[in-house]
């Protein structure tokens, strides 16, 4: 009987689908029959599933009071859509459940390149599956990607429930989803301000607009960046920000990591640049003085939030006519954003459906929120608006900071002007799964993989003079032609056999590894500042192209590190529109991606036999700035802390003038030669895009350059018009970015450019 209950409390469980905390939602459970196995994993996950890698826990329980011994577990994901597409994998991670605890919870990243529909669970214990059939997961809507435009994270304090602070309030997020979803405009003109509840309630009800929204929770952020990998955007309270870096200095770095890789805060309740005091809530019974001290403390510990601001006038777009923007001639389109299959997997505002037509025009809606008087239409002039505003540039990335307290639902000017180029996830990313990539071809190896089509033509040559004269008249001669029927299907087949055997030749044994590796140290923003023997460390962000070809099998894999963000370049379309078949979940794929302690080796047909494979990599970190420059009047000396040398290196200094020096060695100090014009676009040419004279010329047709990603595109600008104060240098690749350790380096660079200190 008990074991009966057992297995019906976990049944229960698994089909529960409602969040059982504020971003917890469980899709199912696994093993089917936990009764005998002795424990349930429930898979638990945040919403917003989207490209990049999905934030998953599993909860392990035990039947009983604890687990009764230690558990050595390994877990297989096979999340798939409606149908097949090119890259079905396979995820697996191992996980140790202690003995003597009743609940478990393990943290995993999980690569999400398609949208999922469903996902089989399968445990393994000992080479033993537990469960008879691997158990199903149902993926609920809010956790399916919608084709969104934007992903939105919203921070919420843990006592937003009970502080009176007016930052603590839930957003409400009416106008930013009418300007950064596309999304209608909101109707309720007789509702100046949504309150929590209904805020709350708009954020899991939207089902309109290009805008989709994850919760994230003060006391449940992510232990690594790439946690974060699916959002373009946070909104945040600035006093929350700097209770964090308090509290949580680890789980806070890893934020500023991810704002370093592109993506950008937008810190409410901040300090205004002339007070420079910070927006915190304080008792009325507090003294003068220690309000003092706990401004002075909360500054102190802020410091990367009080990094050197832009010129705001320079970086936010004013729209004095804000109608002109919102396409009020057009239906106000409430209709649900749909998912289509087929075609490339693609997703549609469905206005035409039944009962979705809406009659009301946006210019209506408009003209009642203005006889309102509503905070969305307002509009004020470019010096009110940049006044409350300020921007800090971190990494690639950047922080906005906005005065007010509660600045929402804000105006549809006020969040325009925010906007920024590349924001997008596909945009800063370059990288497109539903129609593919043709930046794919720019980067492959022209050594390896291509036909020699030269010793061919020779080789068919001698051929065909063989079988014709030389054969026919030597056989007549000696009143032998009656061999011809032997000898020509036996030439025949060893000249193929030949021919296959020299193309296979022609590549050689070694398996080879294009790198192109970018480098940007932001020196403007120190980590930590320059103290008595210690240097100071500042943000850096690698992002690197790899490509790849094995000549022999290579069960290894591609191993990188788990702080890595792989996101494999695929040339074709996500799912063949020609031929679609139903996914099948029963096969692991043929992409296998394995998490072994703190990595991910990616193998199967992620490094297939003599087949090129391109992965776009990114890592951001912190580091020492690896050029020491010494400004000495009319000489400049460069110091390279780097083991690796330079092959050339381009400075500009404070006064705006150029220098240049080439072939500088490891840990040498050398003196920089005037130059008479910018060299930071010829030490850029053919690394940030690659040379196409250089590309093999089958794909020269098919390459386009209109999808690199965000960094990329800001690096071909700083090298363009570098501002003063900053460098540019070429470098080898070390030794640690290669994913495949044993292979033939080709072309590999690493250019290395930033703001210098």
């Amino acid at each position: 009987m008990r074991q009966i209950l057992c297995v019906g409390v976990a049944v229960c469980w698994a089909l529960m689908m409602v969040p059982a905390a504020a971003e917890e939602i469980q899709l199912g459970a696994a093993p089917s029959n936990p009764a005998q196995a002795g424990f349930t994993m429930f898979v638990i996950t945040e919403r917003l599933g989207n490209e990049g890698f999905q934030p998953i826990t599993l909860r392990f329980q035990a039947i009983g009071k604890s687990f009764t011994r230690q558990r050595r577990l390994r877990i297989l994901f096979r999340p798939r859509t409606q149908y097949a597409t090119e890259l079905d994998f396979q995820f697996a991670c191992d996980a140790t459940v202690p003995q003597d605890v009743k609940t478990f919870d393990l943290p995993v990243l999980v690569p999400h390149f398609y949208r999922w529909e469903s996902c089989s669970v399968q445990i393994i214990e000992d080479g033993r599956r537990l469960g008879k059939v691997a158990s199903k997961l149902m993926i609920p809507a809010t956790v399916k990607d919608w084709g969104q435009y934007m992903s939105i994270g919203i921070m919420i304090p843990r006592d937003a429930a009970t502080s009176t602070a007016a930052w603590a309030r839930f957003p409400d997020v009416r106008s930013i989803v009418t300007v950064l979803g596309e999304g209608p405009i909101s109707t309720k003109a007789d509702i100046k301000r949504l309150d929590d509840k209904q805020a709350r309630k708009l954020i899991d009800d939207v089902v309109y607009g290009w805008a989709r929204f994850r919760l994230i929770d003060e006391d449940a952020l992510q232990g690594s960046w790439i946690g974060y990998s699916q959002l373009d955007l946070i909104l945040a309270p600035y006093p929350l920000l700097q209770r964090i870096e308090q509290e949580q200095p680890e789980r806070l770095a890893e934020i500023k990591r991810w704002v370093s890789a592109g993506g950008q805060i937008w810190a409410y309740a901040a300090p205004q640049p002339a007070t420079a005091q910070p927006a915190t809530t304080q008792s009325a019974s507090q003294s003068p003085t220690t309000q003092r001290a706990e401004r002075s403390s909360t500054l102190e510990s802020a410091s990367w939030l009080a990094g050197e601001q832009v010129d705001i006038n320079k970086v936010f777009r004013y729209t004095a006519n804000q109608a002109t923007s919102l396409a009020l001639n057009q239906p106000n389109d409430l209709s649900a954003i749909q998912y289509q299959p087929w075609n490339y997997g693609s997703y549609y505002s469905n206005s035409y459906a039944y009962g979705a037509a809406s009659e009301t025009t946006r210019k209506s809606v408009y003209q009642d929120l203005m006889a309102a008087k509503h905070p969305m239409v307002q509009t004020v002039s470019r010096k009110k608006l940049a006044a409350g505003l300020g921007v800090m540039h971190y990494g690639w990335g950047r922080v906005v900071l906005i005065g007010q307290e509660d600045p929402f639902p804000g105006s549809f000017q006020f969040w325009r002007a925010l906007e920024m180029d590349k924001q997008r996830w596909g945009e800063r990313n370059g990288v497109d799964y539903a129609t593919g990539n043709d930046s794919y071809w720019a980067w492959l190896m022209s050594t390896v993989g291509q036909p020699p089509v030269t010793m061919f033509v020779i080789l068919n040559g001698l051929f065909v003079l063989v079988m014709g004269p030389l054969l026919y008249f030597g056989l007549r001669r000696r009143g032998r032609l009656y061999l011809l029927y032997f000898l020509a299907p036996t030439l025949a087949f060893l000249t193929t056999m030949g021919l296959a055997f020299y193309a296979f030749l022609s590549d050689g044994f070694d398996n080879r590894a294009r790198i192109r590796q970018l480098t940007w140290i932001d020196g403007r923003h120190p980590v930590s500042e320059s103290r008595e023997g210690k240097t100071p460390r500042y943000p850096i962000v690698d992002q690197s192209r790899q490509t790849y070809y094995t000549v022999v099998d290579n069960q290894r894999g591609l191993r990188f590190d788990g702080d890595a963000f792989v996101l494999p370049v695929h040339h074709s379309e996500m799912m063949n529109h020609y031929n679609y078949y139903v996914a099948d979940d029963s096969r692991p794929g043929e992409y296998l991606i394995d998490q072994i302690g703190d990595d991910r080796r990616y193998s199967g047909d992620f490094l297939p036999t003599r087949t090129q494979v391109h992965y776009l990599v990114t890592r951001p970190g912190e580091g020492e700035c690896p050029l020491e420059i010494t400004w000495g009047g009319d000489a400049v000396t460069l110091t390279n802390h780097l083991a690796t040398p330079l092959s050339i290196v381009g400075v500009r200094d404070d006064k705006g003038k150029y220098w240049i020096a080439r072939d500088v060695a490891g840990g040498a100090s050398v003196t920089l030669d005037k130059a008479d014009s910018n060299v930071f676009s010829a030490i850029a040419l053919g690394v940030v895009d690659p040379d196409s004279t250089q590309m093999p010329t089958p794909y020269q047709n098919r390459v386009s350059m209109n999808d690199r990603t965000g960094i990329e595109e800001q690096l071909l600008t700083f090298s363009r018009n570098p501002p003063w104060r900053s460098f540019l240098a070429l470098t080898v690749v070390p030794e640690e970015q290669f994913a495949l350790r044993q292979c033939v380096q080709d072309e590999c660079v690493r250019m290395i450019g930033g703001l210098l200190p």
